[in-house]
């Protein structure tokens, strides 16, 4: 069996852990649709998203015009992040080189050359999202004006 290389599993680690981070965030703001329990809500797949919806509708319209585009953000890259961890890894060379690692989505059959660079873009932007809905809900905690992007 060939290995993927290190830095491509690395950064499938980091985009993982990026994107529990954001879940969790989503699924605390989410938290009222499952009787205040955040942890119910990220126990289900795909639930906190769709909590976080549900909950952003009925914010303060201030609030709920910073959380609207970042969640359907957050949605995105969260099936971006879906695409790379559910894809079947596919390295035709028998040597497993690095440069020859491609991801097969399950879907579409479409396949797509593995970059850890990409990745770790990936992670950025993961993170980034996280980072602006944790300022968004600590505005609202504190009821003061969202900060600019």
């Amino acid at each position: 069996m060939t290995r993927l290389p290190d830095e491509v599993v690395s950064a499938v680690g980091r985009v993982t852990i990026a994107a529990g981070d954001l879940e969790l965030i989503l699924a605390w703001i989410g938290a009222d649709q499952a009787g205040g329990n955040a942890f119910e809500v990220l126990a289900r797949p795909g639930e906190p998203v769709r909590a976080a919806r549900g909950s952003v509708e009925f914010t303060a319209s201030r609030y709920r015009e910073a959380y609207l585009p970042v969640v359907e953000i957050a949605a995105n890259l969260l099936a971006k992040r879906h695409a790379v961890v559910s894809a079947m890894w596919v390295s035709e060379i028998p040597d497993g080189s690095g440069q020859t690692w491609e991801l097969l989505d399950d879907r579409t059959h479409v396949r797509q050359l593995v970059d850890p660079r990409a990745l770790d873009e990936l992670t950025r932007q993961l993170l980034e999202a996280r980072n602006r809905l944790v300022e968004i809900v600590t505005a609202q905690l504190n009821n003061a004006p969202v900060p600019a992007p």
